[in-house]
């Protein structure tokens, strides 16, 4: 991961400059709704100390060329780092009033002095005896003059009659701030005005003299060089290499992937010494500066969610590998989004570039942030290239294959909206499918899955039926508002249709790759094989029974599955003929246990299958169908877990549904 980062910064430091990575750019408008032109300004906010008061200038047009390096608009790092901001964007004005004059804290009590001159004091003695130091300490004497413009400024509540009464003074400081429809103010820039101090004119705090130091001490670490007999060759933890301005990982942005590497705990260093970081974290200051860019890049431009958890995307090339990784990380991003994202192929496909022949491998970083911090909570790694690639080729077949599967319905399936708008199978569709509860959001079901799908780690068996399980009794109760992530569905017919094919869908994309737990796989072939006589005369067209041998095949249905497939059958006949007979909830459904069926809940939903085709006459439609579960189903010899049965059952129910809306009959 480092050495990514690193490879990343150092390609971007090409065309960079000493300033880039601390300045901010302002998102400004440059049209407004109707699409005419919005011209955008920087106010002056002048502190006179000759005048002893407060102003604000003349408005400069802003000019996204010139105007961050001439202002210094320094990023905003948050956390507990202090105020040392001079230009901050208009609707921030808060930061100036923190970097000159401090806050209020939580006793109430009064600063004595800006945070800016504060952060001097604590971590840059040395630059006491600047002019920059000394001019803040001459600033804050400004402090109630400061708050009372700013007290203007923030009254909502002040009408142009109360406007009238003001003074001429406060009137005129309040109209250089006023906008017409066409204008906009994106920056405020601090100035000082102190004859004494050779500053006749408005100055701009980037001009007076010890600010450019204190900002390359604090922002990029141009430390004071150490005497000549100090200077001695450290190991580079990232690079590998020797260098002498090593030291101990120290990166200022707190939203950082590198922030990972901390010194509060071992979870990065189990089996150091408790004081060892700082030798073993311990990176060359050059290096220092690509991991902040690298890791700034990744995180703005490659990112992608796995079960609902934003992760970023980092590969790992060969070191020989000298190719473009910018490329390399843009169709890898692409590539994701087939397998994460709710995509279709079309949408991004033809977009996908062509990057290095040669093998890689991925880290998909999970992480929670609110923009000023890093949190790792999910790392799937060392996933390679040539599997992550097979995933998506089999995503896509299966897609395409499944359409065509009589019984199945797939085109219905993979839609959504009133507008059938056609969706592709991938992991998101399989995130829509194992419900997440909504206080484990962070770190669920769906995320583990993933995980071992990517890293190539067999999965249970039961754990999916599981899965299903808990899915049906989401769609049977309505269970919506406890998940996050499944899409409500009020015909349950086609809920459990959805989830019964989606569920063997993917079941089948885990044999391709040897994904299901063999141990479990094998269990059920270890039951006495049934051999099936041949069935009376069949009461339905010899075209439907082929289709049913054709899907057995295909999904590789055992002798259990199938005796439990023709229960569905049965049921699925009784519940439509309910519905005919205007019993709209189908009263059969109910006899179903969807916590999972066991052998006896299985004989008991015969015999009540077999009462109702009497009831109702159609037992002549269903005697082959109840005769080939009865020869197929070994009750003396049973091992069948209750969730994959219910599961199995309902593929019987589901297979030629969805037809008609209403009836969803065969």
């Amino acid at each position: 991961m480092l050495q990514t980062q690193i490879r990343i910064g150092q390609q971007l430091s090409q065309e960079r400059g000493e300033w880039d990575d601390i300045l901010d750019t302002p998102n400004i408008e440059t049209k407004n709704k109707k699409g005419d032109p919005i011209t955008n300004f920087v106010v002056p906010l002048i502190f006179n100390l000759d005048e002893r008061r407060v102003d604000f200038g003349i408005l400069l047009e802003y000019d996204p060329d010139e105007s961050p390096g001439r202002y210094f608009n320094v990023k905003i790092q948050g956390g507990n780092n202090k105020a040392v901001y001079t230009c901050v964007e208009w609707k921030k004005l808060e930061q100036l009033r923190k970097t000159f004059f401090g806050i209020v804290d939580k006793k109430g009590t009064e600063q004595d002095r800006g945070q800016f001159a504060d952060a001097i004091e604590t971590s840059f003695a040395d630059l006491q005896s600047t002019l920059l130091y000394e001019v803040l300490s001459e600033v804050f004497t400004l402090r109630s003059e400061f708050e009372r413009r700013l007290a203007l400024l923030e009254n909502t509540k002040l009408t142009e009659a109360d406007k009238e009464k003001l003074s001429d003074d406060d009137r005129q400081f309040l109209k250089a701030v006023t906008m017409k429809p066409s204008e906009r103010l994106v920056l405020v820039a601090a100035h000082v005005v102190w004859s004494e101090k050779g500053y006749t004119h408005p100055t701009l705090f980037s001009q007076v003299e010890g600010y450019l130091t204190f900002v390359k001490r604090k922002f990029i670490g141009d430390d004071p060089a150490p005497p000549a007999e100090e200077s001695v060759e450290k190991l580079c933890y990232a690079t590998g290499e020797r260098s002498t301005v090593v030291s101990e990982l120290d990166i200022s942005a707190r939203y950082s992937l590198n922030k990972m590497f901390v010194t509060t705990t071992v979870n990065y260093a189990s089996g150091w010494e408790n004081g060892a970081f700082q030798k073993n974290y311990q990176i060359d200051k050059q290096a220092q500066v690509y991991l902040e860019r690298g890791s700034k890049y990744l995180l703005e431009k490659y990112k992608t969610r796995i079960a609902g958890i934003d992760h970023c995307i980092i590969p790992q090339l060969l070191y020989r590998d000298k190719s473009d990784i910018e490329t390399t990380l843009r169709t890898l991003s692409h590539n994701s989004d087939l397998l994460f994202q709710f995509n279709t192929y079309q949408e991004i496909v033809s977009d996908l570039d062509v990057e290095t022949d040669n093998p890689y491998w991925i880290t998909f970083l999970g992480f929670e942030t609110d923009g000023n911090y890093f949190k790792a909570i999910n790392v799937i790694k060392d996933v390679s290239r040539t599997h992550f690639e097979q995933l998506i080729g089999a995503f896509r077949r299966l897609n395409n294959e499944w359409k065509t599967i009589p019984g199945v319905n797939w085109a219905s399936i993979m839609s959504m909206g009133k507008d059938q708008i056609p969706l592709q199978f991938n992991l998101y569709t399989v995130y829509t499918m194992i419900p997440v509860r909504r206080d484990k959001e962070k770190k669920n079901e769906a995320l583990n899955l993933f995980k071992q799908v990517l890293e190539k780690r067999p999965i249970e068996r039961a754990k999916l039926f599981d899965y299903f399980k808990e899915l049906i009794l989401c769609h049977y109760y309505g269970r919506y508002s406890s998940y996050t992530n499944i899409r409500e569905n009020t015909e349950f017919d086609f809920a459990i249709r959805n989830a019964v094919f989606q569920y063997l869908a993917f079941i089948q994309i885990l044999k391709q790759f040897n994904l299901i737990n063999p141990m479990e796989e094998n269990q059920l072939d270890e039951v006495d094989e049934i051999t099936l006589d041949a069935p009376p005369e069949e009461q339905v067209l010899p075209e439907y029974q082929q289709k049913v041998e054709e899907f057995f095949t295909r999904m590789t249905y055992k002798p259990e599955h199938q005796a439990l497939f023709y229960l569905g059958r049965v049921l699925n006949t009784v519940a439509q003929t309910q519905y005919k007979k205007e019993h709209k909830t189908k009263p059969i459904l109910k006899k179903l246990n969807y916590n999972g069926m066991d052998r006896d809940d299985i004989r008991r939903l015969h015999r009540d299958l077999v009462e109702k085709t009497q009831q109702y006459s159609i037992h002549k439609l269903t005697e082959t169908t109840l005769s080939r579960f009865v020869m197929l189903f070994n009750h003396e010899n049973w091992a069948m877990k209750p969730e994959e049965a219910l599961f199995f059952i309902l593929s019987g129910y589901s297979f030629f549904a969805g037809k008609t809306k209403k009836a969803n009959n065969d």
